[in-house]
């Protein structure tokens, strides 16, 4: 930890400054639904990685079993080399609090009572993990559900994604309740309240804030109301 005002000063120059990594100019990245013909690859990437970490049960068609009372509702985001290997996976699910996975945690702290988007089914190749693929999978969930008017984000992660979500990257991160297992693992329930999360994002991370938002138009930004950052 830094310890003298000229190193605390560094520090906080540096995370100001910090620019996430960007996916690898040779990857390309969608978002898809159910009829899509990359649907089935995609599922079956995230369950061969879950079942290697023992996150999910074994399934005969070799998808994530336990995600399926939201699949028809959901989106994925999908990275992939060339047109057709997969590389990276991310779900999207739009409703209320109850209408989401995360609700099989009772909150302990207030939840507002518009539409929220559940990210979750992460998976990243183990290759491809020094690329931008994990950042260009929360960027384009955070943009579908920013152009949707969600209230704000939830998920459920490890603990050390927590802690690196809230010093690494600025994101005012909120525990709903307790961590507990869940799916194999220890899990804390985590939310973010959208114009918080932006306008903190607008202070303490500018780069990130314009990442985020990076191919937004003027009309786009206008109409969701988000913050102006003056370069």
């Amino acid at each position: 930890m830094p310890k003298t005002l000229l190193e605390r000063d560094a520090a906080e120059h540096a995370a100001r400054m910090f620019e996430p990594d960007r996916l690898d100019p040779g990857l390309t990245s969608q978002t898809v639904t159910s009829e899509d013909p990359l649907w089935d690859p995609a599922e079956r990437f995230v369950y061969s990685l879950f079942r290697l970490s023992g996150f999910c049960a074994e399934s005969p068609r070799e998808w994530v079993e336990e995600t399926q009372p939201w699949r028809e509702d959901s989106c994925l985001h999908v990275i992939t080399e060339g047109e057709q290997l997969v590389t990276g996976v991310a779900r999207t699910m739009i409703g209320k609090y109850q209408e989401l996975p995360v609700s099989q945690f009772t909150p302990t702290i207030d939840i507002p009572d518009g539409p929220l988007c559940e990210i979750g089914s992460l998976a990243v190749r183990p290759t491809q993990r020094g690329l931008g693929v994990a950042n260009e999978l929360h960027r384009t969930a955070f943009q579908y559900g920013i152009r949707r008017g969600v209230e704000g984000f939830v998920f459920l992660i490890d603990q050390w994604m927590f802690e690196f979500f809230e010093s690494h990257y600025g994101l005012p991160v909120l525990a709903l309740s307790p961590p507990r297992e869940f799916m194999g693992g220890v899990v804390v329930p985590t939310a973010m309240w959208l114009p918080e999360m932006m306008q903190q994002l607008v202070r303490t991370r500018p780069n990130v804030f314009k990442w985020s938002i990076e191919g937004f138009d003027a009309p786009t930004i206008a109409k969701l109301e988000l913050p102006i950052l003056l370069d």
